[in-house]
């Protein structure tokens, strides 16, 4: 059985279909993802905390809405929530106003024109350093002229940035555990989809059925070196993204493997259901297309399946590529366990028994 998986793994990197889906086509994405930044938001969400009774504090709200690329948030948190907003991913920018900031202060020296007042803080999470520019340059004026007097050669600092560690992993990062899920279906569902109905074309399974070797030993090994291949496409996948890109992987790489194989076999079995129904290698290709690319839209490896309108979210959560991308995730980027994820590894699972079952019923050999 060894030498027949070895064999079948073989043929199969020799084939440049099958090399195309389970490399090149992620890996394309992957650098596409990477040289381009989809991480600007359009509209930053900016809140107020501190001292917001003043007349500054007013002046700079109204100031602030009238900006299009600023976006108030209302109502104003405290500083303290405002932070944990931040922390989560809720809020770009949290402007703290000192007490009394922008009122009459005695001056540091006579004639000067410099009061002694406390700066604004604009506290930012994981915003890109172009777009914390670009708010402390809207923000860094007004704060200038609510306590400079006359011009001096020496100017207090007005405004101090300070930056807080975020939950919310980059949108890459997020965007890289997708592309290793949607790697493997698209290559689990069409490479095996393809391959059957090819060997069923040539009459190759109905001879399989008179030889000495145990059918079911010819179609583990067929299974196991798709195994394999998923497992080196994944490391491939992700070492690019690591290497070339600076993705972060927070948890442990291990941990990512149950997730591989399990989420490998529920396409595997997908793709030998597709090949039952198509006639031949070219229908099975097709079909294979017409499961796998709404899938990969609508199970979240763009962009999370929470944006989706009405009942579409709920449904996009029992697609299979829904939980493994999920558990693919948690572990990669927020170092969760199996355990923590036993959940989606339960529903792979489920879907696992269920296609495996589906699967056997409507195969046929001829």
């Amino acid at each position: 059985m060894l030498a027949l998986t070895v064999a079948n793994f073989k043929m199969m990197v020799r084939n440049r279909q099958t090399t195309f889906w389970a490399l090149f086509f992620p890996l394309i994405l992957v650098v596409a993802f990477g040289l381009f930044d989809f991480t600007s938001p359009d509209v930053s969400r900016v809140a107020i905390a501190g001292d917001t009774q003043t007349p500054f504090s007013s002046q700079l709200a109204e100031q602030v809405q009238g900006i299009e690329i600023l976006e108030l948030e209302e109502p104003p948190p405290g500083v303290e929530e405002g932070r944990a907003l931040i922390v989560e991913g809720d809020l770009d920018f949290l402007v703290v106003i000192p007490p009394g900031y922008g009122e009459s202060l005695p001056a540091v020296s006579p004639g000067s024109g410099l009061s002694r007042q406390a700066p604004v803080k604009l506290i930012s999470g994981g915003e890109s350093e172009e777009r914390v520019r670009l708010v402390e340059g809207i923000i860094r004026p007004m704060t200038d002229a609510a306590v400079l007097g006359e011009t001096s050669a020496e100017q207090p600092e007005t405004l101090l940035g300070e930056r807080v560690e975020t939950r919310e992993a980059p949108y890459f990062d997020i965007v890289l555990m997708g592309l290793v899920g949607m790697g493997i279906m698209t290559h689990s569902i069409i490479s095996i989809a393809v391959r059957i109905s090819n060997y069923r074309n040539l009459s190759i399974l109905k001879r399989m059925l008179v030889t000495p070797l145990a059918i079911w030993k010819f179609f583990a090994a067929e299974v196991t070196a798709q195994l394999l291949l998923a497992v080196i496409q994944a490391v491939v996948i992700l070492a690019v993204g690591v290497a070339v890109f600076g993705a972060r992987i927070d948890g442990n790489v291990l941990n990512l493997l149950p997730v591989v194989i399990l989420g490998s076999l529920v396409f595997l079995n997908i793709g030998f259901i597709v090949s039952a129904w198509a006639n031949s290698p070219a229908a099975a290709s097709g079909l294979g297309n017409v499961i796998s690319f709404p899938m990969m839209f609508f199970a979240g490896t763009f962009f999370s399946t929470s944006t989706l309108p009405w009942l579409l979210p709920y449904g996009a959560e029992a697609l299979p590529l829904a939980p493994m991308i999920t558990a693919l995730r948690e572990i990669g980027l927020h170092g969760a366990t199996l355990w923590d994820v036993w959940p989606q590894l339960a529903w792979l699972a489920g879907w696992v028994a269920a296609t495996a079952a589906a699967a056997v019923k409507v195969f046929r050999f001829s």
